[in-house]
């Protein structure tokens, strides 16, 4: 069957079908927690350009590898028990029980993103610069990140989707501002801006879990035939986990390879690259994050039978992510370059045509991304991990095929979000066609 679950279309706890309209949580989604994760993805952005500003292009090199490695390390295996909490917080049944699995899954995947740190640790180790400190710091996100994804799942399944945007816009300040302290004390060593990044999430999330548990826990009392044990909720998030590893190796694995593989003169290019792509997937830093607060949404709408509603969302999506495409690629062609220099400093030198294919990349992902949530909504966590390996499947063959490594890096990066896009398209095409 498509569905394991199908929560109950009104229950005494239910809002009233008038608020549901546009499932619990909506209007504040595009309101001010919206408006708080644009603001933190301009405020990040400002982080790095200052970050960038503190470093020579080659201690940046090491940060932005150390950048890209905190992603793959906290968004890939942690986004996956975000987006599980947030779907079974939505099903109105037993929070405490959820809570309580969300908790020993968090410990489980921290356990397994420090087992694939230490053997990855020759590549990471190489991709650093044999920088001891920034290593070390790579092993505390591990656990912070543990409670920071634990954190935000709660507040997105329990519709806090105000508290999530503030939260977010917090841990931007708190880097931001860190950030600033070191470039003013004239400190030129990445690994105590790789800490301060560690310690920033820190104390933007891990304070508050107690009182947001608290409160979530009793708003839904014992109740409800789901199976949440810690158990059931770590082999749900499996296939997330697939598709979230596959997401972040393909967006921030391939400046980690690229700096890791680029040697003489092409150190300072893989710098440049790390750079322009940094600033190109802006627009990531806002759709990342949100991406687990639309599953509540989309879960209530598919579970009262609503598919045409979703159908109607994805098309207005597609419809926008197109023109995005026909104006940001010429755009990004024409000024990115004049754009990067005046960001990061005229060290900072990158040609239109790479940095228009790199921005023609960033929007195809933006698609899978989107897609992909309604696979998460309809309990299809399979199509999530498939569409994800074809895209960094194909990634990596073009990355082989691909002459030099820094252009091997925006191709591929490019052709393989975009076959992902469409593969993720075409298995939710076939579900639908299905039904």
């Amino acid at each position: 069957m498509e569905h394991r679950y199908r929560p109950p279309i009104s229950t005494t706890t239910d809002p009233p079908r008038s608020q549901s309209r546009e499932g619990p949580g909506a209007r504040r989604l595009v309101g001010s927690a919206g408006l708080g994760v644009v603001i933190s993805g301009l405020l990040v952005n400002v982080y790095l350009a200052v970050v960038a500003r503190g470093l020579t292009p080659s201690e940046y090199a090491t940060f932005g590898a150390f950048w890209a490695l905190a992603l793959v390390l906290g968004f890939g295996p942690f986004l996956p028990l975000e987006q599980e909490l947030a779907r079974r917080l939505a099903m109105r049944e037993s929070r405490r029980r959820v809570l309580v699995a969300g908790a020993g899954t968090a410990a489980i995947l921290g356990g397994l993103a420090l087992a694939v740190l230490g053997a990855a640790s020759p590549l990471v180790w190489s991709s650093l610069d044999a920088h001891a400190n920034a290593f070390a710091a790579l092993v505390a996100l591990c656990v912070v990140s543990a409670g920071q994804f634990l954190l935000r799942g709660i507040l997105i399944g329990t519709d806090r989707l105000v508290r999530h945007g503030a939260v977010m816009v917090l841990d931007a300040l708190l880097r931001l501002t860190f950030a600033v302290v070191l470039v003013v004390l004239g400190t030129d060593r990445a690994a105590l801006y790789c800490w301060a990044l560690v310690a920033a999430i820190a104390l933007a999330h891990l304070p508050l879990i107690p009182a947001v548990w608290r409160r979530a826990e009793r708003e839904y009392p014992e109740h409800g035939a789901t199976d949440h044990r810690t158990r059931a909720l770590t082999t749900s998030a499996l296939p997330l986990l697939v598709g979230s590893v596959c997401a972040q190796l393909l967006l921030n694995g391939l400046p980690v390879v690229v700096v890791a593989l680029a040697q003489g003169p092409a150190q300072a290019a893989a710098g440049v690259f790390v750079a322009a792509f940094t600033i190109a997937k802006a627009p990531l830093s806002m759709v990342v994050p949100l991406q687990s607060a639309v599953v509540p949404t989309l879960t209530r709408l598919l579970a009262a039978g609503r598919r045409r509603e979703v159908v109607r969302l994805l098309s207005r999506g597609a419809a926008g992510l197109l023109a995005l495409v026909v104006v940001g690629v010429p755009l990004a062609w024409w000024i990115g370059p004049l754009l990067v220099r005046l960001i990061f400093g005229s060290a900072y030198r990158i040609d239109g045509v790479e940095l228009a294919i790199i921005v023609a990349g960033v929007l195809a992902h933006v698609g899978l991304v989107v897609v992909t949530q309604v696979h998460v909504a309809r309990d299809r966590h399979t199509d999530v991990a498939l569409s994800w390996l074809a895209g960094l499947a194909v990634a990596g063959l073009t990355f082989w095929l691909a002459p030099g490594v820094v252009v091997a890096g925006e191709v591929a990066f490019g052709v393989g979000s975009l076959v992902g896009a469409v593969v993720s398209t075409l298995l939710l095409a076939r579900g639908t066609g299905r039904r």
